[in-house]
């Protein structure tokens, strides 16, 4: 990456951050930088998301996507 691009980004990153509301994503982005360990946890509803999925997947209800269809959606999203 050219140094002007490097700069970019830092800048671009600022003015995100700066105008962040979200409490949870402003402590993620403390403990990154300051190199300390992530330690992560989920909150109460994002444990029901997940085993509610995981019980959908394992009763049959959903049968999940390949990892195609995933890399698909994922790559429209990037792509606009």
């Amino acid at each position: 990456m050219q140094p002007t691009n490097l700069q970019k980004d830092k800048l671009d990153l600022i003015e995100k951050i700066i105008h962040t509301e979200d409490q949870s994503t402003l402590d993620f982005l403390k403990n990154v930088l300051n190199d300390e360990p992530l330690e992560y946890q989920l909150s109460e509803d994002q444990k029901n998301i997940v085993r509610e999925s995981a019980e959908n997947y394992l009763s049959g209800k959903d049968k999940g996507k390949s990892w195609e269809e995933v890399k698909s959606k994922l790559l429209s999203k990037r792509n606009g």
